[in-house]
């Protein structure tokens, strides 16, 4: 399972990097490559992770990278796959918990004096992986999921020219596709998105699943009379419950991934 945390480490970080405009060109390489390589010296030299192991997670977020992107106005190149590949790295993390040697080195010792030590560090691990997952890759995968309906229904919508666009933070601007000039009444979904599944991850883990079922809800119900006045078309009411499922789907799997490292 630490192999897995330091994988969800490794591309939440990076996405968190890629997402911010300040960092473009060899500023946003250069600050992924420190973190990566801050990550993996803290999982070799403070968890025990061998190198040979540390190499899969380098390699699968390289691949993350190449391709997704954290640009709203941009299709990700490997769509939905990505997130696909992540879920199934997660699994065969969890299927070979066993042949990945036990834990040791400081940060064990730390976690082991800490008031945090009932709680197993590969829970801990795993959930700040997890944390920096939902803020902005869990973007990634839902915009993924929702650009083919937002394709199609360009069809039938007023196009307005996006600003240029990068395909890769690291590169030269392009022109980017079209975009339905009604996504903007939606946008702030980018800010709600993540902090919806962060509460429902603490609550579900917490035990407050009445407070999650409120929650959810809730967002349907502030999201009711913008859908009504689209009833006409009905795409709006689409986007929105696709865009909800997916994003309320990875919540769910980040639980079951932070729970099975609890009780493993």
């Amino acid at each position: 399972m630490i192999i897995g945390a330091v994988l969800l480490v490794m591309i939440g970080g990076a996405d968190l990097l890629r997402s911010q405009t300040a960092l473009s060109g060899r500023a946003g390489i250069a600050s992924v490559i420190v973190f990566w390589s801050a990550t993996l010296i803290l999982a070799v030299t403070g968890l025990g992770v061998p190198l040979w192991w540390a190499v899969i997670p380098t390699v699968l977020s390289i691949g993350w990278v190449l391709s997704t992107s954290t640009n709203p106005a941009v299709r990700s190149p490997g769509r939905i796959a990505p997130a696909i590949g992540v879920l199934l790295a997660e699994l065969a993390a969890i299927a070979a918990d066993r042949a990945v040697p036990v834990p040791s080195g400081y940060l064990v010792d730390w976690h082991e004096a800490s008031v945090a030590s009932p709680v197993p560090l590969v829970a801990v691990v795993m959930g700040v992986g997890c944390a920096l997952f939902l803020i902005e890759s869990a973007n990634v995968i839902v915009r993924a999921a929702l650009r083919p309906t937002v394709v199609e229904s360009a069809e039938v919508a007023v196009a307005v020219a996006a600003p240029a666009r990068s395909p890769r933070w690291w590169s030269k601007a392009v022109e980017a596709e079209p975009t339905a000039a009604r996504l903007p009444d939606l946008r702030g979904g980018r800010l709600i998105g993540p902090l919806e599944r962060l509460l429902i991850v603490a609550l579900t883990l917490g035990g407050a699943l009445p407070i999650v079922a409120g929650l959810l809800a809730a967002k349907g119900i502030v999201r009711f009379p913008e859908i009504s006045n689209d009833a006409a078309r009905g795409s709006k009411a689409e986007y929105f419950l696709v865009g909800s499922l997916v994003s309320w789907a990875v919540a769910i799997a980040a639980v079951g991934v932070i729970w099975i490292s609890a009780h493993s």
